[in-house]
């Protein structure tokens, strides 16, 4: 079986049952994720959405699950075609490339991004790549199930992407 870039499996169709449609809480959006570990990056988009920037505004630009697409300039299969990676906001903040500023213009949000990754410990962020800089771009670092819902056990967080009061 194919695997994404951080060893995923790669789940070909929008039919497969490994796939859910989650919504995030308090938004209008909904994100295709893997169902056993969506709701992990469904809790941190409704954080991002609360904390960082609100992602229900116009264009829908939240983007998660895709097919595998032949002829991409990498070799490297995407993390969204396993169904653990998202982009959010992706038209408005997320612009690939070095010139993108958003994030040195909004000093107090990229403080709050990173205080929102030091809790959601399992979610590499684009941001912080070296050589291919993606900010909108979050996804499930490691393709450990168990470590996943052991992560969402000590955050308090349900199947479906909800955070229990605590």
């Amino acid at each position: 079986m194919a695997k994404t870039i951080k060893g995923w499996d790669v789940i070909p169709t929008m039919s497969d049952k490994r796939l859910k449609l989650f919504m995030v809480p308090s938004t209008k959006r909904h994100l295709r994720l893997r169902k056993d570990v969506g709701g992990y990056l469904v809790a941190f988009a409704a954080e991002y959405n609360r904390v960082i920037q609100p992602i229900d505004v116009g264009t829908f630009d939240d983007w998660a699950w895709t097919a595998p697409r032949k002829g991409r300039a990498s070799s490297a299969i995407s993390d969204h075609c396993g169904g653990v990676a998202i982009d959010l906001n992706a038209t408005k903040e997320g612009s690939q490339s070095k010139s993108n500023v958003w994030w040195a213009r909004h000093p107090v949000k990229a403080l709050r991004i990173k205080r929102l990754l030091n809790q959601y410990k399992l979610l590499e962020w684009g941001g912080n790549y070296k050589n291919f800089y993606d900010p909108m771009h979050f996804v499930i670092k490691t393709p450990n199930v168990t470590l996943v819902k052991r992560e969402m056990l000590r955050l308090g967080i349900t199947a479906g992407g909800n955070i229990r009061k605590k």
